[in-house]
């Protein structure tokens, strides 16, 4: 195999997208290797094992979701109900061009109760997720209230993007997002 040049973030970047479409459990360093068109051996110049490359790629799922959603929910240009309605867009966007679901949400359901090291990553993100929303909703709502509604829209969100995918219905997430839209 010729000497290809490559950086952290593109193995990354391109191991997310193997470990989205076979999950965790079903991922080889081999697969991952042939996808990032590098020998296996590589993988260990900047990660200690498949464990450690998986948790690296949920932070930068992580990050990537921070950037191009909840970061819009604190911008002071725009109402609170265009902020909801431009993250809701974006997520609709994400999940209906990428047919495999959510990683993040594939990744709890396949390691729950088997692997606990992606734990925390797990639920700083979903701890975001809702975050993000309560952020949204205590500007209409009372505090109770938009914690209450944030958990069922975060579960919502979640359902409407498996039920996308079990029935490859893309209507499926979007009647979820409008429901959500009406919040505020």
């Amino acid at each position: 195999m010729p000497k290809i040049q490559t950086n952290k973030e593109e193995l990354i970047k391109k191991s997310m997208l193997v470990f989205i479409k076979t999950g965790y459990f079903h991922t080889t360093l081999s697969s991952l290797a042939k996808a990032c068109n590098i020998e296996k051996p590589h993988f260990y110049y900047y990660f200690k094992d498949k464990k450690d490359l998986m948790n690296q790629v949920l932070i930068y799922a992580s990050d990537q979701i921070q950037k191009f959603v909840f970061d819009i929910a604190y911008k002071k240009d725009m109402e609170p109900s265009a902020r909801l309605h431009a993250i809701l867009d974006n997520v609709l966007k994400i999940h209906t061009k990428n047919k495999y679901g959510c990683l993040m949400g594939n990744t709890l359901l396949e390691t729950v109760g088997r692997e606990s090291f992606f734990k925390p990553v797990l639920c700083t993100y979903f701890n975001k997720w809702r975050e993000t929303l309560i952020h949204l909703y205590l500007t209409a709502y009372e505090e109770e209230l938009a914690k209450d509604m944030a958990n069922e829209d975060v579960a919502k969100l979640q359902g409407g993007i498996m039920l996308m995918r079990l029935y490859d219905d893309k209507d499926v997430l979007r009647k979820v997002t409008d429901n959500i839209k009406t919040r505020l």
